[in-house]
């Protein structure tokens, strides 16, 4: 029962339900999404701790790099509905995958640069 309490709470804040409706689409970095969604770093790692702490996502480090993705548990299907049935259909969740989009087309993203240079 704790687990699903620690969701339930991550799930009350619009900023982390962004992240996540972000983080459907690919991994990212924290200066991504931090970029994406106009807000600090700083900001954005504490929204992801509270993510990771209801394991909602999990991470990976390259270099200085910090990286989340959804963690894929079957558990929490219902999150699946939550944000391909409710929140894609909201301005601001369509607007940040917008963004997202544009930042890839533009080889803005450090989350590719990061992947790209670790491997070299």
């Amino acid at each position: 029962m704790d687990n699903y309490l620690k969701v339930l709470n991550a799930l009350t804040d619009e900023t982390r339900l962004r992240i996540i409706n972000l983080l459907y689409e690919r991994e990212l970095c924290v200066c991504d999404i931090g970029d994406i969604l106009e807000t600090t770093q700083t900001k954005i790692s504490r929204h992801l701790a509270c993510l990771r702490n209801a394991d909602l996502v999990r991470d990976r480090k390259i270099a200085q790099w910090s990286f989340y993705s959804l963690n894929g548990s079957s558990r929490l299907k219902y999150v699946d509905e939550l944000v391909h049935g409710v929140l894609r259909s909201r301005d601001v969740y369509r607007h940040d995958l917008a963004l997202l989009r544009k930042k890839e087309k533009a080889g803005d993203c450090q989350t590719k640069m990061a992947v790209v240079r670790s491997m070299s």
